[in-house]
């Protein structure tokens, strides 16, 4: 097992111009396919033992930038390294070889364990396939992850559908740093639990982060989840990062239209006379966007520069912003 540490300021995971387009086929005859760009340009880094969490709404193209970084889904093109190592540049033997180092918990933690399989197969079968520990080393092995992750030896001859949903994401999380990884990316990893579970799974994740010095990506809808286990914030809207900023002063003083927005949509602990504050109309679709600042037609504080020039990403203290307004 490895040791935890102090979280160092090294880059562990760096993304330059990662990008992932689709085509889309059209119904019609004469009508050319269309081009859905669900990541666009996508840059960002994040230290050895931190957390980023990548946050945005439905068809931001968070989950299509997590897969690509681990090239679950084939990049189109920009540059991934983890650990120092270029992953874009990985044949597919390099790419499975160095898989152990790079792992991911899924949103739904029943949908990603084989229904088929004991809890003591499907966290043993990546310890068979890319170690060369003994049948007693493996044994051994699965106890020290069921204990890392709140679960006992009594769980071991079970099968996923006799656990509830916070013990099946244990699972998950078990197996994903069976192979003492480097780099984690959590896509929505509590979204589909309770409430009351959903603390209970980022209090295990942050314990594990600190225990075994893992540098993690949070994908995540849900700023209020974020806030909890995130050193940094990077806001998605279409395909692209609009804000980055540390945790604290995103919260306190966000920048962006879109960013301010989604905090004040955060549900308050009292009750609010007058309801929440909702962000009017719905992200566009990323085979057609917005010309100008994708964010525009919805923004609040729109001028008539946004609507012909996408505004770069620049540097505003601690943070950075793609927004006209700075």
């Amino acid at each position: 097992m490895r040791k935890g540490g102090n979280a160092s300021t090294a880059p562990m995971v760096e993304v330059h111009g990662l990008k992932k387009h689709f085509s889309v086929r059209k119904k019609g005859l004469f009508q050319r396919p269309g081009i859905v760009r669900a990541v666009d340009d996508l840059s960002f880094g994040i230290a050895e033992g931190r957390c980023l969490g990548l946050v945005g709404e439905s068809g931001s193209g968070k989950t299509t930038a997590a897969r690509s970084i681990l090239r679950l889904i084939e990049p189109d093109s920009g540059e991934i390294t983890v650990g120092g190592i270029n992953v874009s540049g990985l044949d597919r033997g390099g790419l499975r070889r160095y898989r152990k180092n790079m792992q991911i918990v899924f949103q739904d933690p029943y949908g990603s364990l084989n229904p088929r399989m004991t809890v003591e197969k499907i966290l043993g079968e990546p310890l068979k396939i890319h170690t060369s520990l003994g049948k007693k080393e493996i044994r051994e092995r699965i106890a020290d992850l069921l204990d890392l992750v709140g679960l006992s030896s009594d769980h071991l001859h079970r099968y996923p559908h006799e656990f509830s949903g916070g013990q099946r994401q244990r699972i998950g999380i078990a197996r994903a740093i069976a192979l003492n990884p480097r780099f984690i990316i959590l896509d929505e990893p509590v979204s589909a639990l309770d409430v009351s579970i959903q603390a209970q799974i980022l209090n295990l994740l942050v314990d594990l982060r600190d225990r075994l010095n893992l540098t993690y990506l949070f994908v995540a809808h849900d700023l209020s989840v974020v806030e909890h286990i995130s050193d940094a914030i990077a806001v998605m809207y279409l395909g692209r990062i609009i804000e980055e900023s540390p945790r604290a002063a995103l919260y306190k003083n966000p920048l962006h239209p879109y960013t301010q927005s989604l905090i004040q949509s955060i549900p308050e602990k009292k009750p609010v006379k007058h309801g929440f504050n909702v962000l009017r109309g719905e992200i566009p679709s990323p085979e057609n966007p917005p010309a100008g600042c994708y964010f525009h037609p919805r923004c609040p504080r729109v001028m008539e520069i946004c609507r012909h020039e996408y505004p770069a990403l620049r540097r505003i203290g601690s943070a950075s912003v793609a927004c006209h307004l700075y």
